[in-house]
């Protein structure tokens, strides 16, 4: 991948976690709002779009690039995932544990669910909690409802790309009876940036169409915002489908076809950077070291930041922070992430040579014969 455009999509991704938490830290209820903020407020679901076009790019690229066998794909999306999904979970647990000791009122809302705990772990750690019509939140944890969408999108992929022609049919339609239509809804939208990255490595457009390419989408999507489009599309999609139907048995996904448009508006901008990219300066030293590191803590500032905001905020009253209320629960909940990430990220060297310890490699038909495994 070219550099430049590397370190632009680390740069998107670091934004579009922190766009996520600027979002549920603005809540009345943990911070009462915080003015710097206010702009990206309602933006929260939209960077959650950018990360799935964003996913279905990089994935596409490891998978052409560096990850030919499907024991080496699963590995390394594993790791990835349980590196901060296990450390997440308990912390949630942990954390609103002691939190509703000291808040209550923080704890009593739909957005805490603490029956059958033991049930929600396991649903989150293997990834069940999204299936179908169901949702199972993992206590507090409302970001996480994504990655029961994501890692599903991994394994769809994942048939679709290493299984032979002759399996790849009936693997697919498996996985499709068990996500269910409420994950195959927003399926087009990371599938986008699986599209997205392949076009590009087809033919690059020139500089103007790539320019265009580039800059529109930012226009457009300033515009579809301006004039409520995702409101008057749910509006649409509550006409046709039914209230209940959309809110109660969709839920994330009620927002379907305006995340279409957010998903095709960030692909579209993918393909423009991917043909601007070899004619602009490298970054700086300093700066791409910045922003890789930046980006390094991006899973871990989606996962960690919800219980921790509610956490902290359920700190102030015992602290005597009210009037620092806002400046306390946005520094504690990123010094934690900061001061977490670090040491989650480290683990992912180690669980992939884990899981690659389990995996028969299964090459892509196209590559040839399977490569060794790599011992556990």
């Amino acid at each position: 991948m070219n550099p430049n455009t590397s370190i632009y999509l680390d740069a998107v991704r670091f934004l579009a976690a922190m766009v996520v938490f600027a979002s549920h830290a603005n809540y009345q209820r943990f911070t009462g709002g915080v003015p710097l903020f206010e702009p990206v407020a309602g933006l929260g679901n939209d960077a959650v779009m950018v990360f799935f076009v964003l996913s279905g790019y990089v994935i596409a690229h490891v998978a052409a690039t560096r990850e030919s066998h499907l024991g080496e794909f699963a590995a390394s999306r594993l790791a990835r995932l349980y590196s901060v999904v296990v450390p997440a979970l308990l912390l949630t647990f942990v954390l609103d544990t002691l939190g509703a000791q000291l808040d209550p009122s923080l704890y009593t809302g739909r957005w805490y669910e603490m029956d059958h705990p033991l049930q929600r772990m396991a649903a989150g750690l293997t990834f069940t909690n999204e299936l179908w019509f169901s949702y199972t939140r993992p206590f507090s944890n409302g970001p996480f409802w994504s990655i029961g969408y994501e890692f599903w999108y991994y394994v769809l992929f994942a048939v679709a790309h290493y299984l032979p022609p002759g399996r790849r049919t009936l693997a697919v339609a498996a996985v499709c009876l068990i996500v269910g239509p409420k994950i195959l809804l927003l399926l087009p939208v990371w599938w986008m940036g699986v599209w997205a990255y392949r076009l590009s490595q087809r033919r690059l457009p020139g500089v103007a169409m790539s320019a265009l390419l580039f800059f529109a989408p930012l226009v457009a999507y300033a515009a579809f915002r301006q004039a409520d489009g995702p409101g008057l599309l749910l509006e649409l999609a509550g006409r046709h489908l039914g209230e209940e139907v959309l809110h109660d048995q969709l839920s994330w996904s009620r927002h379907f076809l305006a995340n279409y448009v957010i998903g095709a508006l960030v692909a579209a901008h993918f393909v423009g950077l991917a043909g601007l990219a070899p004619h602009l300066s490298a970054l700086p030293a300093a700066a791409e070291r910045a922003v890789r590191h930046l980006a390094g803590f991006t899973f871990s500032l989606y996962l960690l930041h919800y219980p921790l905001v509610q956490f902290f905020s359920a700190s102030v009253p015992v602290l005597g922070l009210e009037a620092h209320r806002a400046a306390w629960v946005v520094a504690a909940s990123l010094g934690a992430v900061w001061c977490i990430g670090a040491r989650l990220e480290r683990q992912k060297g180690p669980l992939k040579r884990l899981f690659m310890g389990w995996f028969t490699p299964v090459r892509h038909p196209r590559l040839g014969a399977p490569a060794p495994a790599v011992s556990g």
